[in-house]
């Protein structure tokens, strides 16, 4: 047989081989999908949140993070947190490795395709009369093609089901990173409030300092007694005992902050005050609560898994069908000259296992029932949050502007009984009352503001701020 009739030969057969096989992917591809189809279920009823003045469109998650706060050094500090971070890169990591997977399970849906080639030479020695001995070669290359058809959209449902889990880890991730913004800023946050404290109680140390030399003066003088040094003693000593315990707490801070910034622990730099930190006319709207879903990572992602549920029951239906797969091989044997070519399909009924394929589809209605409750609850605690934080943030302006109140009065109530104890009509316990009280009160106004700051970007956090 001639090279030119193979080719002829090989030629007629691939017209009528490949046209099949184009028809059966056709048919595939087009096949119907058994199980339930994804609709969202709507949960959030209301308008607007509670505790909120109005409904407005316009969120404050919209604004980017690094647009709400105004200190360069946090700015630094959140963008080497979002940088290096390891968790956040392990929810980079799981996103490669959803992905990955998302990629095989498209796969699954086309032919497979080899080439194989092959030779060899044999000599073989005849016993007959003459001892003469049989050489020849072999040489032959096959393509071959296996698939199995999606008649039921098995494979389809399949790459649904990591498709919406690849969404579910981006999700994730958005999430890790909207939680690293949080705790970051919380942390600083809570450094400038120590800060704050250490230099309140760096101020009082300074007053009962003086004031135990003025009551040792008069001690001298005749004019106190020496209960009133010793009362003088004891409040000095206690006020430098919040210092260690302070720079401990410093310190401790500090190293957490390192750890969410992914670096060794070391001093962390301050930048701007505490109340000059945020950009507040941004925290004006709170948008509405059908934006939640939108924004929000964790609502994001517990959807996605529900889809991902569904979808996996339409996987463990079309288990219970009929499978059909084709295989096939095409090529030539050059020596000795021949076509090599077969097709085989493979029809599988599943008849008896025992219940596993029954209770296998029960298993993936259960999960996807599993996972409507958990997007359901995750909605319901989103809502509590905003709720929380909006009430929060209101409370604690008025908290503080109560404390800023104390403090005043405080602070007049120390100066009016100094200056009655120094014109003897009032007592030294009197003058240490109104001074434990005005250091209460500073203590008290640092905190307030603090947790105003740590409210407004709960809240931030809450709407999903930090999203884009």
């Amino acid at each position: 047989m001639t090279l030119k009739f193979r080719k002829n030969m090989l030629s007629r057969n691939l017209k009528f081989f490949i046209p099949a096989i184009l028809a059966l992917i056709l048919g595939g591809f087009t096949g119907c999908k058994v199980g339930p189809k994804y609709t969202r279920q709507s949960f959030v009823k209301e308008n607007n949140y509670r505790f909120s003045p109005s409904t407005d469109t316009n969120c404050l998650a919209d604004v980017q993070w690094i647009s709400l706060f105004r200190d360069t050094v946090l700015q630094r500090l959140v963008n080497t947190g979002l940088q290096n971070n390891p968790d956040l890169r392990i929810a980079f990591a799981r996103i490669e490795e959803a992905r990955a997977n998302f990629k095989i399970q498209r796969g699954q849906q086309w032919p497979q395709i080899d080439i194989n080639g092959s030779g060899g030479w044999t000599r073989q020695q005849v016993l007959n009369s003459n001892g003469n001995a049989t050489e020849y070669g072999y040489l032959q290359a096959t393509g071959s093609i296996s698939w199995e058809i999606d008649l039921w959209g098995k494979l389809r449902r399949s790459k649904e089901a990591a498709r919406a889990n690849l969404f579910a880890q981006e999700a994730y991730q958005q999430s890790v990173r909207l939680m690293i913004i949080n705790e970051i800023v919380t942390a600083y946050f809570d450094l400038l409030e120590y800060d704050n404290e250490v230099r309140i109680t760096e101020n009082n140390i300074i007053i009962r300092q003086k004031s135990l030399d003025l009551v040792r003066a008069k001690l001298i003088a005749g004019t106190a007694s020496g209960l009133v040094v010793a009362q003088a003693e004891a409040e000095l000593a206690i006020a430098k005992t919040e210092i260690p315990r302070l720079t401990m707490l410093i310190g401790m801070k500090e190293d957490y902050l390192n750890t969410l910034l992914g670096t060794s622990p070391k001093p962390i730099l301050r930048g701007l005050p505490m109340l000059d930190q945020l950009n507040s006319p941004q925290i004006t709207t709170p948008g509405i609560p059908s934006q939640l879903i939108t924004r929000r990572p964790d609502i994001i992602m517990a959807e996605q898994n529900l889809i991902a549920a569904n979808a996996n029951i339409g996987v463990a239906r079309a288990m219970m069908l009929p499978s059909l797969s084709i295989s096939g091989n095409i090529g030539s044997a050059f020596v000795p000259t021949t076509m090599i070519y077969n097709a085989v399909g493979n029809l599988i009924a599943p008849i008896f296992g025992g219940g596993k394929l029954r209770a296998n589809v029960k298993k993936t209605q259960a999960q996807k029932e599993q996972m409507l409750y958990t997007y359901q609850k995750t909605i319901l605690t989103s809502l509590k949050e905003v709720s929380d934080a909006l009430i929060q943030v209101q409370k604690m302006q008025e908290i503080v502007n109560s404390q800023i109140i104390t403090e005043q009065a405080a602070r007049t109530a120390f100066d009016l009984s100094n200056q009655l104890y120094n014109a003897g009509y009032a007592s030294y316990l009197d003058v240490i009352n109104t001074q434990e009280k005005l250091f209460q009160a500073q203590i008290s106004l640092s905190q307030a503001q603090s947790d105003e700051l740590t409210s407004k970007v709960n809240l931030y956090s809450a709407l999903g701020g930090g999203w884009k």
